[in-house]
C-alpha cells in the first residue's frame, strides 16, 4: 500500500513538529518547585498570625525575638507594659505583612501552575522580577537597617541576627535555583 503526496506531507509536517519540540528537563521539576514555593508563602502567612493572636500576651520567638529586644531597646513583657494593646498592635502589623504573603503565595501558585508550566517567558520573568525583588528589599532595606543599628545581619543561630530568618534566604535561593535558574532555557516563547 502506497502513501500518497498528502501522506507524505503530512507525515513530513509532523516529524518537523516533533523535532522542533524543546526537550524540557528541569522545567517539569522547575514549576513544581516553584508551586509549592507558592505553598509555603501561603502556610507561613497563616500559619504565623494565627499562632501569634492564640500566644498572647506571651509571644513566641517568630514574632518578637532576641534581636527584636536588641532592636527596640525592649524586652516583650515591657512592650505589653508600655500598653493594653501595644502588643496586639505589633501582632496585627505581622498579620497585615502575613496578608501580603498569602497574596504572593496565591499569585506564584497560580502562575506556576498554569503559564510557567507551559513554559511561558513572560511567567518566568514575572516570577524571576518579583523574587529579585523580594530578595534585595529584604536583603538591602531590612538587613541594612540592623546593621546600621550593629546587629548582625547572618547568622544561622535562630534569634541572633538582625533578620532572625536567615534560613528564609537559603531557602529561597535554593528554591529560585531549582524552580527558575535551571529552567531558564526551555521556556518556549
Amino acid at each position: 500500500m502506497t502513501m500518497g503526496f498528502d501522506g507524505l506531507r503530512r507525515n513530513s509536517i509532523m516529524n518537523n513538529i516533533q523535532t522542533q519540540a524543546p526537550k524540557r528537563k528541569w522545567l517539569p521539576i522547575g514549576w513544581k518547585v516553584m508551586v509549592a514555593y507558592g505553598i509555603q508563602f501561603i502556610f507561613f502567612g497563616i500559619f504565623v498570625p494565627v499562632s501569634s493572636y492564640f500566644t498572647l500576651p506571651d509571644q513566641p520567638m517568630a514574632v518578637f525575638g532576641l534581636v527584636d529586644e536588641k532592636f527596640t531597646g525592649l524586652a516583650w513583657n515591657q512592650v505589653i507594659s508600655l500598653g493594653p494593646d501595644f502588643g496586639l498592635w505589633i501582632v496585627l502589623t505581622m498579620v497585615s505583612m502575613c496578608a501580603m504573603m498569602i497574596t504572593v503565595g496565591v499569585l506564584t501558585f497560580q502562575i506556576s501552575r498554569y503559564a510557567y508550566r507551559e513554559g511561558k517567558r513572560w511567567a518566568w520573568k514575572t516570577l524571576v522580577i518579583a523574587n529579585l525583588l523580594l530578595l534585595a528589599y529584604y536583603t538591602f532595606f531590612i538587613g541594612g537597617l540592623h546593621m546600621a543599628r550593629g546587629l548582625r545581619f547572618w547568622t544561622f543561630y535562630p534569634g541572633a541576627s538582625g533578620v532572625v530568618a536567615d534560613g528564609f534566604i537559603v531557602v529561597t535561593v535554593i528554591f529560585l535555583y531549582f524552580g527558575l535558574w535551571l529552567p531558564r532555557k526551555e521556556l518556549v516563547d
